[in-house]
């Protein structure tokens, strides 16, 4: 529910190419969308988890016409980013999640949520490799100044 929003963000707020901003501008509204109809989901419908051959499978009642649609743009708005980063090793990252989520998709469609999310944890140690080797550090700078923008905007 939150990678869609918080991988695009974080791109965002480590990139430098101005062109390369403008894209994950949008694929960061793509993705908080996702994460907004995803939350809204788990607030307002019921969900059950059941473990099934050594796994979790979900019983939603999340609308099954809008599914697929949903989780192509889910795709594209955590995916993308990390493709057309310039910010070293991110391809190594989106090559990781992609296969894994391809992985997952063949052989584990009905524990799609629980088995990608498995693999996302351990991809996730990818994330501390990108940080730790980036030749340029985030700034928390950019932190700042993007919360200025959003208390002038506000006030």
């Amino acid at each position: 529910m939150l990678w869609p929003t918080l991988i695009p963000l974080s791109i965002l707020l480590m990139e430098s190419n101005a062109h390369k901003r403008k894209i994950m501008r949008l694929l960061l509204l793509a993705g908080l969308s996702v994460s907004i109809y995803y939350s809204c989901c788990l607030l307002f419908l019921n969900v059950t988890p059941q473990i099934m051959g050594y796994h979790i499978m979900y019983n939603s009642d999340f609308p099954k016409l809008i599914a697929i649609p949903v989780f192509i743009v889910y795709l594209v708005a955590t995916l993308t980013p990390l493709f057309i980063s310039s910010i070293e090793r991110t391809h190594m990252m989106g090559i990781l999640m992609f296969f894994s989520c391809l992985v997952t998709a063949i052989f584990f469609t009905q524990y799609l949520t629980s088995v990608w999310c498995f693999f996302a944890a351990l991809i996730s140690g990818v994330i501390y490799w990108i940080l730790s080797d980036a030749k340029k550090k985030f700034r928390f700078d950019k932190l700042n100044l993007l919360k200025e923008k959003l208390v002038s905007n506000i006030g």
